[in-house]
């Protein structure tokens, strides 16, 4: 399921698995995902092997975007370093080989163009001495230093091939130079000695751009470009340089997840597909504003605000929608349409808002903010203040921030809160005297709602249409101080966080709320990392050091080996779902800004 290395620019994103198997590569953004694997062999003195079936050590190149893969076999030393091209589209591979008997490196190619196996063609071309894959506007050309040994293409998926990966396990191509439909490729490098060589992957719109590209990449030379990519996420990081190792690596994932439209998906890990033939590949703008605020922390601009322009036309009546492909259309949902209440998570909306003003508040661009004041600010504000009950003042019923339920929730009456808050500070900057009063009043009568929440010992998450309380235990609660309406030393919040501390501790870490379903793999739920975090970053707001470190180091603990982290992890120390999460990452991120203000 889970995906140990992410690799973009942008424009061009890739993702494989602990093997280095790729299983995801998009462009020019995330929609579709064209690959469905591509992976190495290796074929000594008559022997054969996948990197799949090897012990391979996987990490990334420190404070890069570049990934190295080392294994040995049958006496042959390989490492293989890969990196995505800062500039351009281009997926570039040094392969390093300590041999004194014959080697061959085959590299195999299975594509979906456009998520899909139909109507693709694999060709090689004499003109480049390349493979190429392409289907209308999606090329992808792949060649190297030296020149192929031999190459093949073939049928698979269809009438009982397998492909031509199986071709490749005896050692020998067959040569074919053309097929079309449900196809896919193998090339091979033949060596007989201690050999450092390069490959690459140009990514263009047709025949004319990839052939351009490749001359480019000849010209410039494919060690230069691994150089200047690796020198550029180094001087990206710059930032952060106060920081440890794996801050440094948890943006560099948010960062190559970002999109150069400003599209941030909140995961792109495909194999979450098998459950409900649907992906995390979306926009999500509560998973993006939290990535935001914990950018902003450090202090990086460009990409927030990338993604403050992309949200601001998809903005309808105030509010946004549950979630947004990569280019801005209305997502995939199972919120239904009725006359009574808005199909979407209301939370989503105010936090975008919030997330706004924490940008502004670091960096008082008023350039930037003026032309998002009446269109973002004001439209979102004023969406808030109108869709409130009367009598209660929180705000009317939406689903809750883990899309289950409609009803007014905690969280999403803490978001909202915050939200307005924000909208009023705004305001206020501007000189906007009565829309300050007016988000200012409907920020506290938010607030002064809020008291309706405690139970006994604890916020309950939702208070239903029909004034029921659902009194679940649900870690989201924990944003009682987080958000600002309370103080993070108010009896109730911390009688709140010793109840989710007793109630949701899962080997350590902390469940989404009591009885969470969700890929539950045994009697006992799963712990998610970002809900860790919030406990870790509750008690930073208490001013307890030692216990705040604990939990974060368990989430440090229970990392990939490579610094992803997933959404969640089983009892069983198993990951049942995406990795990387970017909300996972920016909860890291913030909580360890905030454990070293704390001093």
């Amino acid at each position: 399921m889970v995906r140990y290395v992410i690799l973009g620019n942008g424009s061009l994103t890739l993702l494989a698995d602990s093997k280095l198997n790729y299983r995801e590569l998009y462009y020019p953004l995330p929609i579709d995902n064209h690959l469905h694997e591509s992976k190495i062999g290796l074929w000594v003195d008559g022997k054969f092997s996948w990197f799949s079936d090897l012990l391979i050590k996987l990490n990334y190149e420190e404070d890069t975007l570049s990934v190295t893969a080392s294994t040995e076999f049958n006496g042959v030393k390989v490492k293989v370093k890969d990196a995505v091209d800062m500039a351009y589209n281009i997926l570039v591979r040094e392969i390093s080989l300590t041999t004194n008997k014959e080697t061959r490196v085959f590299f195999h190619c299975d594509f979906h163009i456009n998520g899909n196996d139909i109507g693709d063609t694999a060709l090689y071309d004499p003109f480049t001495s390349s493979i190429i894959h392409y289907k209308r506007d999606k090329w992808f050309m792949f060649k190297c230093d030296i020149p192929f040994y031999q190459y093949a293409t073939g049928y698979k998926e269809t009438g009982g091939y397998l492909g031509t990966w199986k071709d490749a396990e005896d050692g020998e191509l067959s040569g074919n130079p053309i097929a079309q439909g449900a196809v896919d490729s193998v090339t091979s490098i033949r060596v007989s000695s201690n050999t450092v060589f390069y490959c690459w992957l140009v990514c263009g719109r047709n025949y004319n751009e990839v052939f351009q590209k490749n001359n480019y990449v000849l010209r410039k030379t494919s060690r230069e470009l691994l150089r200047r990519t690796e020198n550029y996420w180094k001087a990206w990081l710059v930032k952060a340089r106060d920081y440890d190792s794996l801050v440094r690596r948890s943006l560099l994932v948010i960062a190559a997840h970002w999109q150069n439209n400003g599209a941030l998906p909140a995961a792109l890990d495909t194999d979450i597909m098998r459950f409900n033939k649907d992906t995390y590949n979306y926009v999500w703008h509560r998973d993006a504003a939290f990535a935001s605020i914990a950018l902003t922390l450090y202090g990086y601009q460009d990409p927030i605000r990338n993604l403050f322009n992309f949200t601001r036309p998809l903005i309808f009546n105030g509010f946004l929608f549950q979630k947004y492909t990569c280019d801005g259309n209305w997502g995939s949902t199972w919120h239904p349409w009725n006359p009574r209440s808005i199909p979407i998570q209301e939370d989503e909306t105010a936090l975008m808002l919030y997330a706004l003003w924490v940008h502004f508040s670091r960096f008082t661009d008023i350039d930037f903010v003026k032309p998002l004041y009446a269109p973002f600010v004001k439209k979102i504000a004023e969406f808030l203040v109108s869709y409130r009950d009367e009598e209660t003042g929180l705000p009317l019923p939406s689903y809750d921030l883990w899309e289950e339920r409609l009803g007014t929730h905690f969280f999403t009456s803490l978001a909202v809160y915050a939200g307005l808050m924000s909208a009023y500070k705004f305001a206020e900057f501007f000189g906007d005297e009565n829309l300050k009063d007016k988000y200012l009043t409907a920020a506290n009568e938010v607030k002064k709602g809020l008291e309706r929440f405690y139970v006994n010992d604890h916020f309950a998450r939702t208070i239903y249409e029909d004034n029921s309380i659902d009194k679940t235990v649900d870690a989201s609660t924990l944003f009682a101080s987080i958000l600002g309406p309370f103080d993070p030393k108010d009896p109730r919040v911390i009688s709140n966080r010793k109840v989710v501390e007793e109630k949701l501790n899962i080997s350590g870490g902390i469940a989404r709320y009591e009885n969470d379903w969700y890929l539950k793999q045994d009697e006992k739920s799963n712990a998610w990392f970002i809900t860790t975090l919030w406990l870790a970053q509750q008690y930073i707001l208490e001013g307890n050091k030692e216990k705040a470190k604990k939990y974060i180091d368990w989430v440090i603990s229970h990392m990939l080996s490579t610094g992803i982290i997933p959404e969640q992890v089983s009892p069983k120390n198993t990951y049942p779902s995406v990795a990387p999460l970017v909300w996972s990452h920016a909860e890291f991120v913030k909580t360890i800004y905030y454990f070293k203000q704390l001093g």
